[in-house]
């Protein structure tokens, strides 16, 4: 979109970990802070209607088997929910999620966390939230436009372009990003459906999140955070969460999918290294407490005896 508008995307993308000649591998991800300095430097160059021109340059096949998976649904909410279960193959850390009510179909888009008068993640908003809309356009057909669009940022001058793509003006400084449909988008069918290819595609998608690892889960990263804040570190969600660049939000809705929960791992986590620290016998149990995050010393003791079945010192005493 930028050689469009006559210019380089080269310094566009600088640092960024892709080269705007070659075209990155399908499963490369680059980090989130260098993604926003890319739209950063893009916004420098270009009006605020430039993320709503990219977003309408998408299309599925440039996802690949993630996006051909999509395609091949037989109607809009397969395609949705098909591709949230692999969400982690297109990004970590930011989802999007679906409500249906009587009156509406919501779509939210659950970002990373950032500053809203930053112009680089307001940039990456409107981007991906007109994403999901152009994405909708292609897949369904006669889907229906949005009744309803709604923004955390504020408004920048004019919003003719905004008018123009959605087909409304959206409403700004709103409490979360929300695209609003009439009921009945979940049964919009796709104009591509295919049985058979949406059958192999899932499969594709599957060994691909096989092969990524345990290592990549978001319960590996979580349990690797905390024990980097196991001496006296901030072990709270909030703060994991920020660290691993999700929402709160976010960071407990992957732990669910996996299967586990944020305070389950704190417990691992703390656990282990009360027992490390406990058998250097070089500390006390109130130290101990307070390197593995504990504001109280009674409520570590507790804890303790539940892990374990034992107190701090009968603990150490057994060696």
């Amino acid at each position: 979109m930028a050689r469009t508008l006559d210019a380089d995307p080269e310094p566009l993308l600088r640092g960024s970990g892709v080269d705007a000649n070659t075209p990155p591998r399908g499963d490369a991800h680059i980090a989130v802070e260098r993604y926003f300095e890319v739209w950063r430097r893009a916004m420098a160059l270009f009006d605020h209607g430039f993320p709503l021109r990219v977003a309408s340059a998408f299309r599925h096949e440039d996802n690949e088997i993630f996006g051909f998976l999509a395609m091949s649904c037989a109607n809009i909410g397969e395609a949705f929910d098909r591709t949230l279960h692999y969400s982690r193959l297109y990004t970590v850390g930011a989802t999007y999620e679906m409500d249906v009510d009587r009156d509406a179909t919501r779509i939210s888009w659950l970002p990373w966390p950032g500053a809203l008068d930053d112009v680089g993640y307001r940039a990456a908003m409107d981007y991906h939230m007109a994403n999901m809309e152009q994405a909708i356009r292609q897949l369904g057909h006669s889907p229906p436009r949005p009744v309803e669009v709604r923004l955390r940022h504020a408004a920048p001058p004019g919003a003719t372009e905004y008018l123009s793509f959605y087909g409304t003006t959206p409403r700004f400084g709103c409490p979360r990003y929300e695209l609003v449909y009439p009921v009945g988008l979940r049964e919009v069918g796709v104009t591509t459906f295919n049985s058979r290819l949406r059958d192999y595609f899932d499969l594709e998608c599957r060994k691909m999140i096989e092969k990524l690892g345990a290592a990549n889960t978001v319960t590996a990263q979580v349990r690797k955070t905390l024990i980097g804040v196991m001496d006296g570190g901030d072990s709270g969600i909030e703060a994991i969460a920020k660290r691993l660049g999700m929402s709160t939000r976010s960071l407990q809705r992957r732990l669910a999918e996996e299967q586990t929960s944020y305070n389950d791992l704190l417990a691992e986590v703390r656990e282990e290294f009360a027992k490390r620290y406990l058998a250097r016998g070089t500390l006390t149990a109130s130290e101990v407490a307070y390197l593995i995050g504990f504001t109280e010393p009674p409520a570590f003791f507790k804890a303790f005896k539940r892990w374990t079945g034992l107190t701090p010192r009968e603990f150490q005493e057994r060696g």
